[in-house]
């Protein structure tokens, strides 16, 4: 039996009903590295060798002034736009500079504009440092750890190390830090094998205070994994970098995980309540290369899903209209529904059985709980035990999350 979250009507096509817009804007559909994890070039969508591998200055355009129109209309009052890739510096800083500058001016009569960067950092030197200073634009560096933790993966196209560009483009993007310039954050795909005290001492001794870990991208349909038991072992990293944060006591340093989590252990926070919001908080768009948009590509590990879903050109589709495509409800509909194998466990309204696509399968669609089910039980124990060691009121987490 499934059980849903009981949550006001909405619709992202109706005025009013979006906080933000998140367009993450593929500016570059190719790459100088080869992560052997990349969900967006190594797990079977191979359509982005089939798009211009650099968008144009034409592209930017007509894609600030749909972006502008969807605002004004549907009364969206920011828009958050993401350079991605790829690795979106393959741009060049100089079309990258007009790009933000023509974003900046078309959209922000109507919406506030908040700029960012996805980079892995390899080609960033001090012209891009004055670039990000000089547009305003957020930085986030995709590192997985010290050395022999970013070799894991993250290699070039000759299987060479990348991790001397990277942490050198993290430094001085630190030493660049100041008035209006943010520190970079960072985003590490994790593995099983890693020490992640000793992930979270390194990037913390860089100087990051802004900090995502992601779990490999996989789906229900991996039973290997999912009868190996381990997810167990993400578990105890994930509780490992709790561990350290939580040891370190700096109110300033954020791990986006630690930060979603702790909002359900809020005294004045009933169970489930971090999900129920009147208004999409965050609504994801996928500008490509071409002039099309798409869904949120991160559900490409649902791959046989994914294929399936509206792909629409910014040239002949309103914002509207293309929210008003019946996947934006789908997943929305899909997210708010636990599926079935969760509705006993005592943490299904902190995690609901978790991202999307880690819970797709061939055969059952999204019903199915997270591949890393096993992870979570593991760390939201470990929280709580950690949480009452340290005067966190056990009573309450009996009465938020019942019994162990």
């Amino acid at each position: 039996m499934t059980e849903r979250v009981v949550r006001p009507a909405w619709s992202p096509a109706e005025p009013g009903s979006i906080e933000a817009l998140q367009v993450v804007y593929k500016v570059a559909e190719r790459c100088n590295i080869n992560c052997t994890y990349c969900y967006y070039f190594n797990m079977g969508e191979e359509t982005a060798f089939d798009r211009p591998s650099l968008a144009s200055g034409d592209v930017t355009e007509a894609l600030a002034r749909w972006i502008a129109q969807g605002c004004e209309e549907l009364r969206i009052p920011c828009a958050k736009i993401a350079f991605h890739g790829g690795e979106p510096t393959l741009i060049g800083v100089r079309r990258f500079g007009e790009a933000c500058r023509r974003l900046r001016e078309i959209i922000e009569p109507v919406a506030s504009v908040l700029l960012s960067i996805q980079t892995n950092g390899t080609l960033l030197d001090d012209q891009w440092i004055a670039a990000f200073a000089e547009h305003g634009v957020a930085v986030g560096v995709s590192i997985d750890g010290p050395q022999a933790v970013n070799d894991r993966f993250r290699l070039d196209r000759h299987g060479r190390s990348s991790f001397g560009r990277t942490e050198d483009a993290i430094r001085r993007l630190v030493a660049a830090h100041g008035p209006g310039t943010p520190l970079p954050s960072t985003v590490s795909v994790m593995h099983g094998d890693n020490d992640y005290r000793e992930v979270y001492r390194y990037l913390r001794a860089l100087g990051v205070r802004d900090m995502t870990f992601l779990l490999p991208d996989r789906n229900a349909d991996d039973v290997e994994f999912i009868s190996s038991g381990a997810a167990k072992q993400y578990g105890s990293c994930l509780s490992d970098l709790f561990h350290a944060w939580f040891s370190e006591d700096n109110t300033d340093v954020h791990i986006r995980f630690v930060d979603q989590m702790l909002d359900h252990f809020r005294p004045d926070v009933a169970p489930g309540q971090a999900f129920r919001r009147p208004r999409k908080e965050n609504q994801v768009v996928i500008a490509r290369s071409d002039g099309t948009v798409a869904i949120d590509d991160t559900f490409i590990p649902a791959l046989g899903w994914y294929s399936g879903t509206p792909v629409c050109s910014t040239g002949d589709t309103s914002l509207r209209e293309f929210l008003a495509e019946p996947v934006f409800l789908e997943v929305e509909e899909t997210f708010n529904t636990l599926p079935g194998g969760c509705a006993g466990c005592r943490w299904r309204q902190v995690c609901r059985g978790g991202d999307l696509e880690n819970r797709f399968s061939k055969r059952n669609g999204f019903d199915n709980p997270s591949v890393y089910c096993d992870a979570y039980k593991v760390m939201y124990q470990y929280v709580c035990d950690e949480l009452v060691r340290n005067g966190y009121p056990g009573e309450l987490i009996t009465a938020k999350f019942g019994n162990a």
